[in-house]
């Protein structure tokens, strides 16, 4: 599954630079909604965007700002490849939502709200599909 897909968009970026004009263009709420839908909850949203603020976008008929997209857009990547390495939606959401000594006893998926994070769980994901113990 695409990030795309998790995102609910109809048509999938063909490559990365689709997904910075996609980002720039700026998701709509539904698209966070989407994300709930894939599995993450209620606390994870609200690390992404903050659920007043996403209420009030709904509310307004307003896009997500252009870092809520981004943080968007990443949370559904991270989501998308955990399941292409477990091969379901059930195993790579019970491996986010796992405390990790590798994160310092936090769960992969607390880590997502920021860049940085979001590439530590990236890395230990690849380490994990390339056989390697994470």
């Amino acid at each position: 599954m695409l990030a795309a897909d998790l995102l609910g968009l109809d048509h999938p970026p063909a490559d990365d630079l689709d997904v910075l004009r996609m980002v720039r263009g700026r998701l709509s709420p539904q698209a966070v909604g989407a994300l709930q839908a894939a599995g993450l909850d209620a606390r994870t949203l609200g690390r992404i965007i903050p659920r007043r603020t996403l209420e009030h976008r709904r509310q307004k008929g307003e896009a997500l700002s252009l870092e809520e997209s981004e943080r968007a857009y990443r949370a559904a990547s991270i989501v998308a490849l955990a399941q292409a390495v477990f091969g379901n939606r059930d195993k790579a959401l019970s491996w986010l939502h796992a405390p990790r000594s590798r994160f310092d006893g936090e769960a992969a998926i607390a880590l997502i709200d920021t860049d940085i994070g979001a590439r530590l769980v990236e890395e230990a994901l690849i380490q994990i599909d390339e056989g390697y113990f994470a």
